[in-house]
């Protein structure tokens, strides 16, 4: 789910728990999660995850800026960097290409 953050209030249950709600497109959302606490702006947008309990509807992950949710994101970070890698040597070859250092040499520096 995607939206902006209208408002946020900081509440504390009864017995002490703290928690905030999270007003997203005029939506009510529970966050229990305190790693969250203080990160959620109003007016931010965030994509976020939730799952209802009753009445209430609990936030359950907060995705950050760059962090799209992805299942698959390690693939896409490693198809990344190799591809980075591979760039990298294509370059490092071409400047190496017709040098006059002995190819075994060349290969070492690449």
């Amino acid at each position: 789910m995607k939206g902006e953050v209208e408002k946020v209030w900081k509440n504390e249950t009864s017995d002490g728990r703290r928690y905030e709600v999270i007003q997203i497109n005029g939506e009510r959302y529970s966050l229990w999660d305190e790693e969250y606490f203080g990160r959620v702006q109003e007016g931010q947008v965030i994509e976020f995850d939730f799952r209802e309990s009753g009445d209430f509807k609990n936030i359950t992950r907060i995705y950050g800026q760059g962090e799209a949710k992805n299942e698959e994101r390690g693939y896409d970070e490693q198809r990344l960097r190799k591809i980075i890698k591979m760039s990298c040597l294509r370059s490092a070859s071409r400047v190496l290409t017709g040098s006059k250092i002995p190819s075994g040499e060349r290969a070492e520096k690449v």
